[in-house]
């Protein structure tokens, strides 16, 4: 039963364990991913916010526009060095798409607005960059773009040819990666080649310029081509500057690699939480052996004194007309055994007692006692023992020792102390008790220090550390069958600490065994 018992707890434990081990982990590197997409999402918008806004205030300045303005369709010599090559076949369309077009035009000036503004033919765009539509947007980055003058105006200009530069890809994780065109509300759009780090292919940018212009938020994210978005509305048209959004699904890959660290994390933790709940539960299969024995002793420690009891009455029923006198040794046999019975019960009862309660309700009832008399009379009435067994009882008890407790129960614990000394020491052994006031600590306190010797056979190390707990009772080989309940020092020792103090014992064979009393002086 007990083993059932602790396998089950066993289970629980590790379960308990698993699962909380569990959440902390989800939350931790969900917290930790959570964390990298808001950082990289806050980047880009910030980044996006600081386009826009130096776009806005450098198309203030006309001949900003004559100089930043730069249409999207450009001569084919330069459209093929700068525009980004899908694959063969994107690159024949494209190529074709940038001969058959329309060519850039601009303005003498006349217009601000029309200054730098290149139409561009989307109705009849070749039908292929419909089926070239993929979830993540391509981009050419722009020529060296040098600046020009102090209201920051830049040119651009293509030198050399350029590797394509693929928005989304593993190697572009710049928030830098932008494209920014003015759109007007008759769908001409041209590009801001000063702060356009990156191009977008025309069917992209078509398709991606209609949605941002209907939607009525002014940043977003386009999932299809993977660009995040901002717009600012202007005179007769938008500011919108698109970024590369690949750099926002890093937490994916972290997400990842914190899985599998996560899992093998598990996995240790539930080995060690395999051993850590056998150590852990080593304390409760003790208690449930040591009560398990304390139970069977003191079932038989009840049945002996019962049958006692019921055999005295069946002789004293058997002589009805004897009178008490006739009968006395009887009746005082059922009564001597009847307080045996009591004494057990109240043990354990006291045990059982709940340990707060209990050092309540011993404060509560503590009171100056003289503890040099309370030692002296339980010593006096072990003397009548001592001379029975042939045993040396020595004491020496100094005066006017007084402490704080309950009287009843310190003397029941000088009296277990003594009366253990006189039933483990050998014939003709001594039992030597001894009360003194000592200065104890750093401070020099000084406490009061009983201390009960008796020669005789030592007790073994592996039982010495277990004296004091409760249910356990000392090995029936050593003591001779000489044992009570396993009560006697569980209780005393919970005396002591009730009265703030303490018991400890030590032994050896050469020396015997001394239990010592500490306890602090009364203040009054």
């Amino acid at each position: 039963m007990d083993q059932s018992l602790i396998r089950r707890l066993r289970v629980k434990f590790v379960a308990i364990n698993m699962a909380l081990a569990f959440l902390v982990l989800l939350l931790t590197f969900g917290g930790v991913c959570v964390v990298n997409h808001a950082h990289a999402v806050s980047e880009i918008t910030e980044h996006l916010t600081y386009v826009l806004t130096r776009t806005s205030s450098m198309m203030q300045s006309k001949s900003a526009q004559v100089q930043d303005v730069q249409p999207l369709e450009k001569p084919e010599e330069e459209r093929s060095i700068q525009e980004l090559q899908l694959s063969g076949a994107i690159s024949s369309v494209m190529q074709s798409a940038a001969s058959n077009g329309p060519a850039s035009s601009v303005d003498d000036g006349n217009s601000a607005d029309a200054q730098g503004e290149a139409s561009l033919q989307d109705a009849d765009e070749p039908d292929a960059f419909a089926s070239d539509a993929v979830a993540t947007a391509e981009v050419i980055p722009q020529a060296s773009v040098e600046s020009t003058g102090a209201n920051g105006a830049a040119a651009g200009g293509v030198a050399g040819s350029m590797a394509p530069i693929v928005i989304g890809s593993t190697e572009n994780t710049s928030a830098a990666l932008t494209a920014v065109f003015k759109v007007e509300r008759n769908g001409i759009y041209t590009t801001i080649p000063a702060y356009t780090t990156a191009m977008l292919p025309e069917s992209i940018l078509l398709r991606a310029d209609a949605a941002v212009i209907e939607s009525p938020d002014s940043e977003g994210y386009l999932p299809e081509f993977d660009l995040m978005y901002q717009k600012l509305a202007t005179t007769g048209g938008w500011y919108v500057a698109y970024a590369d959004a690949s750099s926002t699904h890093e937490w994916q890959t972290l997400a990842i690699l914190l899985t599998l660290i996560g899992l093998i994390a598990l996995v240790g933790f539930f080995l060690i939480n395999i051993g850590f709940s056998s150590w852990a539960l080593r304390p409760v299969a003790v208690s449930l052996r040591q009560q398990q024995q304390f139970t069977a002793d003191a079932s038989h420690e009840l049945k002996t004194p019962l049958t006692v009891i019921l055999a005295n009455l069946s002789i004293l029923r058997s002589h009805p007309d004897s009178t008490v006198a006739e009968q006395m040794q009887w009746v005082e046999s059922s009564e001597r055994e009847a307080d045996r019975m009591q004494l057990l019960v109240n043990d354990m009862l006291s045990l059982a007692r709940p340990k707060a309660s209990g050092k309540q309700a011993a404060v509560q009832q503590a009171e100056p006692v003289d503890f040099s008399d309370l030692v002296e009379g339980e010593v006096l009435q072990f003397e009548s023992v001592a001379f029975e067994r042939g045993i040396l009882l020595d004491s020496s008890i100094q005066k006017g020792v007084m402490v704080m407790g309950d009287p009843e129960k310190l003397g029941r614990m000088a009296s277990t102390l003594i009366d253990n000394a006189c039933k483990y020491v050998e014939d003709n052994g001594l039992v030597d008790v001894r009360l003194d006031v000592i200065a104890k600590g750093a401070l020099g306190d000084s406490v009061a220090r009983l201390r009960v010797h008796n020669t005789g056979e030592a007790i073994p190390p592996d039982q010495l550390e277990h004296l004091f707990d409760r249910f356990y009772r000392a090995d029936k080989a050593r003591t001779g069958g000489k044992g009570g309940y396993g009560l006697g020092l569980a209780i005393g020792r919970q005396i002591a600490r009730e009265a703030n103090g303490d018991i400890t014992v030590e032994s050896s064979k050469s020396a015997g065994t001394t239990f010592t009393v500490t306890l602090p002086l009364s203040e009054a």
